[in-house]
């Protein structure tokens, strides 16, 4: 347990965080020299027949102005009504499939609700040095998440939900980011990595887009006791802090922040950042 955590019940809504100047929330266009394949890591380029994109050898499509960009693979089950509920021969789509679980429940909290409002505080202000190019990997609500960052960043949003909001995101997934080497100043994961199975497999992808010197912001709940899995409907994980700082191994870490969490005895919040050597 750590000695000493921060007790700081200020709170931010989201409509505050939007009445600010915050990040510019990139279109298509323009994050076309960030985007590749999540199967071969080529560059991609736009499709001339149809509305999608393509590496030569996959195609991905653009549904609404969104490119979903899944593993070929999954893309259309992920399109339609979902894997079917089966054992897979497919590694995969085994693992799809229990991603697909997991996501069906409501995995966040009520903007009205008080702690997820202290959240929406403590991390713009553990932001606020943010600088460049950002990829929000489960950024849920493009508008409050790209509030979350100051006006000289560049927002790109990814989740693996659709969203009929107008908002402009990727759909992709954190385990294979679809995104060229060496790219992005920022890989930002605020309270997402704990919905994410193969944690480890999504920090080393936001490792390998990273340019030199780029940093992981990473929040989430630490647990010290109680953390059971098995009355949980929406998280594959319940994270001690030595989960998190192994995971991170070779990055440098920058700063640690612990924070109390509804006055429970057996969680906390940790906010980490970290650059890469």
């Amino acid at each position: 347990m750590v000695d000493t955590l921060i007790k700081d019940e200020r709170v931010t809504t989201a409509e505050q965080l939007q009445g600010q100047p915050h990040a510019k929330i990139l279109t298509l266009a323009e994050i076309m020299p960030f985007l590749a394949s999540p199967d071969s890591g080529k560059p991609l380029r736009l499709q001339e027949a149809q509305p999608g994109l393509t590496d030569s050898e996959h195609n991905y499509p653009i549904v609404d102005g969104t490119p979903v960009l899944y593993p070929a693979c999954i893309s259309e089950a992920f399109l339609g009504r979902g894997l079917q509920l089966k054992y897979y021969d497919d590694s995969k789509l085994q693992y799809f499939l229990l991603s697909q679980i997991k996501q069906r429940g409501e995995i966040n909290a009520a903007s009205t609700n008080v702690h997820y409002q202290r959240h929406l505080f403590r991390m713009r202000d553990f932001l606020k040095d943010c600088r460049g190019t950002v990829l929000d990997v489960g950024c849920d609500n493009v508008q409050i998440s790209a509030s979350l960052f100051n006006k000289n960043c560049s927002y790109i949003g990814l989740d693996p939900l659709h969203s009929s909001k107008s908002d402009f995101r990727i759909i992709g997934v954190g385990e294979l980011l679809p995104i060229c080497d060496e790219s992005i100043d920022n890989v930002v994961f605020s309270t997402s990595l704990d919905h994410i199975l193969d944690y480890h497999q999504a920090l080393e992808e936001a490792q390998r887009v990273l340019k030199p010197g780029g940093y992981i912001y990473l929040s989430t709940l630490i647990w010290t006791a109680s953390a059971s899995l098995l009355d949980d409907l929406v998280h594959f994980h319940h994270f001690r802090e030595y989960e998190i700082l192994g995971a991170l191994n070779g990055m440098h870490i920058e700063q640690v922040r612990h924070y109390q969490y509804k006055d429970d005895q057996h969680r906390y919040g940790l906010y980490i950042s970290a650059s890469k050597q």
